[in-house]
């Protein structure tokens, strides 16, 4: 479900508008997606804590110590169907990010589920089309 071209993309448009680093971190804690290019396909430690405890993780600067490599901000859980798939990090000053961040993570959360909805569509007008194909053929050998 989050996949890597979804993240890239949520990336992309935030990093933009917030102009701050931000990180996508799959299941696993691997970053999938980074303002920072460098940082894709390396763990983020941070986002490991929030996978295992399923809470939001706020990084202080005098914190940095107890998670190798990460910087200050905050680390949300992605969640799809009551499922956390993912974690957004924002890299800055927390008291800052707390505002905005809870609005980036639904807004991701919001892009997930219409990615979903419009995937199933999809798959829903391909087998009525392979339906009626059917449906058609087998009335065609019939009247022949």
């Amino acid at each position: 479900m989050l996949t890597q071209e979804i993240a890239k993309e949520i990336v992309k448009q935030t990093t933009i508008r917030l102009n701050r680093n931000i990180n996508i971190m799959d299941e696993k804690g691997t970053i999938i997606a980074s303002g920072n290019p460098d940082r894709i396909n390396q763990a983020h430690f941070g986002a490991i804590e929030v996978l295992k405890t399923g809470k939001p993780l706020i990084i202080h600067e005098q914190d940095r110590h107890h998670w190798l490599g990460v910087l200050p901000g905050i680390n949300l859980p992605i969640e799809f169907q009551k499922v956390i798939i993912g974690v957004i990090g924002i890299t800055g000053d927390p008291a800052e990010l707390k505002e905005f961040g809870e609005l980036v993570k639904m807004i991701t959360e919001m892009l997930l589920n219409q990615s979903f909805m419009a995937e199933q569509f999809e798959w829903k007008q391909h087998l009525k089309e392979l339906f009626l194909k059917t449906y058609l053929r087998k009335r065609l050998i019939k009247i022949r």
